[in-house]
């Protein structure tokens, strides 16, 4: 619940000033001034929204404490920019100012905002950081191989 009232605050907040669409199933009547576009196919058009749309946000849920949200993921590996709350699992993958950025507070976010969407060049150069990194490095079978290590590790440390 904190974190949907959160969302709409954001929403709210950023709609004040720019044109904001959302992607999503439910009804938004009190958002008047963002646009709400439905639903997104997974596969087909949400990558292209994430590669063509300036600003991705990701507002991840407070109850998630660790981890990196699967949507982080499919924004920069789709070549989309990430803007995202701090969440400090994402210093382990990528750079902050090099393959997304991330903000602290409202404030924060709204001048990060007004900057990128004023600095195209750069915002655009973190955009294909994000992706590059995610091509080389997180993979499906990046992934398995990370955890078949993990598995083995635990293996030899058991048998040992």
């Amino acid at each position: 619940q904190i974190t949907a009232l959160e969302r709409k605050e954001i929403l709210e907040l950023l709609s004040r000033e720019h044109r904001v669409d959302l992607y999503t199933y439910e009804d938004t009547p009190k958002l008047p001034k963002v646009r709400n576009r439905g639903t997104a196919e997974v596969m087909e058009e949400a990558p292209k929204i994430y590669r063509c749309v300036k600003i991705n946000l990701n507002i991840s849920l407070k109850s998630i404490l660790t981890g990196i949200p699967l949507r982080a993921f499919e924004i920069m590996g789709s070549g989309g920019f990430l803007l995202s709350n701090y969440q400090r699992d994402f210093e382990e993958c990528f750079c902050n100012g090099a393959d997304y950025v991330y903000y602290t507070d409202y404030e924060d976010l709204v001048e990060k905002v007004e900057y990128y969407l004023s600095h195209e060049k750069e915002r655009k150069e973190i955009a294909r950081n994000g992706y590059e990194n995610v091509k080389k490095n997180h993979t499906y079978r990046n992934r398995v191989d990370v955890i078949m290590e993990i598995i083995n590790e635990g293996e030899r440390n058991f048998a040992g």
